[in-house]
C-alpha cells in the first residue's frame, strides 16, 4: 500500500473520534467570527482572507506585505464576485481594510497590532491547547501522525500571533472539506453544529469514543443526543429564527429528523463517500496545524494548560 493510502486508512480509522473534537474547535472559531460581525459570517471570512493575504509570507527574505483582489477572495471562499465586492465595501467603510491599488486590498494598518488583538490570539491559543489535551486524555496518539507535513507558519511579532495565523489558515482551508450537497457555508455550519451536538455524549467517554471511532463505525441513535434549535443557535452565535428556517429546510430534504428532545442528523448522510472525504480532510488539516506547532516548542504529547509557545521559531 502507498504512503498516501496508508495515511488515508489511518485517518479513516480515527475519523469520528477526531472529528468530534476538531469540529468543536471549528465551531468555536466560527462563533467567534460570527459574533465579531454581528452574525455576518461571510463578512468575517472576507476579512479573514484579507488578513491572511496581508501577513508576511514566512519565506526568508520576503519582507513586503502581500495584498489580495476581490475576485480572488470570492474564488477562494466559493461565492460570487458581487458578494465579495459588497462585503469588501462594508469592511472598507468600517475601517477594517484599505486599497493599495484599485483592485488590491490589505488589512488596515495597525489592526493586527493592538492589545485587544494580542489578547484574542492568546485566548485562541488557550482554546486550541485545551482540545489537544482533550484528545490526548481520551487516548489519541498524536505520534501516529507525526510524519504529516505541517502547515507553513506565518511570520508575526509574537508566537501567539503566529499560531493565530495558523488557525486562520486552518479555518479558511476547511472550505475544501465542505460537503458539496450542503450548498453554502451557512448550511455547512449549522449541519456541523447539529452533528457535533449529537455526538457530545461520546466525546469524553473513552469506551464510547473508541467503540465509535472510525468512519465505518457509526454510533446508534441510543448514544447520540438530540440537538435543539436553541442549542444550535447558541453554539454558532446566530438567531433562533435563522437556524429554525434552515432546520425546517433540512427536515424537508431528509438531512435531519425530529426525535424526542430535538433533532438528529440522519446517519446515512454521514456514510457517503463525500462525507468520509470531508471528515478525513478536516481531520488532516487539523493534524497539519498541530504539526506546525512543534517548531514553537509545543509537543502535543506533553503540552499542559500552562504551556506557552517559544519565540525561537520566529
Amino acid at each position: 500500500m502507498s504512503k498516501a493510502g496508508a495515511d488515508s486508512e489511518l485517518l479513516h480509522a480515527h475519523g469520528r473520534l477526531l472529528a468530534r473534537t476538531v469540529a468543536h474547535l471549528m465551531l468555536d472559531e466560527i462563533a467567534r467570527l460570527t459574533e465579531k460581525f454581528d452574525g455576518d459570517y461571510i463578512k468575517a471570512l472576507v476579512e479573514l482572507s484579507i488578513i491572511q493575504a496581508t501577513r508576511l509570507s514566512g519565506v526568508a527574505g520576503a519582507e513586503n506585505k502581500r495584498s489580495i483582489s476581490v475576485r480572488a477572495i470570492g474564488a477562494s471562499l466559493g461565492f460570487s464576485y458581487e458578494t465579495g465586492r459588497r462585503k469588501v465595501r462594508e469592511l472598507e467603510a468600517e475601517g477594517h481594510c484599505v486599497r493599495v491599488s484599485p483592485n488590491r486590498l490589505v488589512i488596515a494598518p495597525g489592526l493586527l497590532e493592538t492589545a485587544d488583538y494580542e489578547s484574542e490570539c492568546e485566548g485562541r491559543w488557550r482554546n486550541l491547547r485545551s482540545y489537544v489535551i482533550e484528545l490526548r486524555d481520551i487516548g489519541f496518539d498524536f505520534n501516529k501522525f507525526s510524519h504529516l507535513s505541517p502547515q507553513i507558519a506565518v511570520r508575526a511579532p509574537t508566537p501567539q500571533r503566529s499560531i493565530a495565523g495558523l488557525m486562520d489558515d486552518f479555518i479558511l482551508r476547511l472550505g475544501e472539506a465542505r460537503i458539496t450537497n450542503e450548498e453554502d457555508t451557512l448550511n455547512s455550519n449549522i449541519i456541523s453544529a447539529v452533528m457535533t451536538l449529537n455526538g457530545d455524549p461520546m466525546r469524553f467517554d473513552r469506551e464510547l469514543t473508541w467503540t465509535y471511532a472510525g468512519g465505518d463505525t457509526p454510533p446508534p441513535d441510543s448514544v447520540r443526543a438530540p440537538a435543539t434549535i436553541a442549542m444550535v443557535a447558541r453554539r454558532l452565535k446566530l438567531t433562533e429564527d435563522v437556524v429554525g428556517r434552515r432546520m425546517n429546510m433540512y427536515l424537508e430534504r431528509g438531512w435531519i429528523r425530529r426525535v424526542p428532545g430535538g433533532y438528529l442528523f440522519v446517519m446515512n448522510q454521514q456514510l457517503t463517500p463525500e462525507a468520509h472525504k470531508s471528515r478525513n480532510l478536516m481531520n488532516l488539516r487539523f493534524l497539519q496545524l498541530i504539526q506546525a506547532l512543534r517548531p514553537f516548542g509545543i509537543d502535543p504529547v506533553t503540552v499542559t494548560t500552562d504551556d506557552s509557545p517559544s519565540p525561537a521559531a520566529l
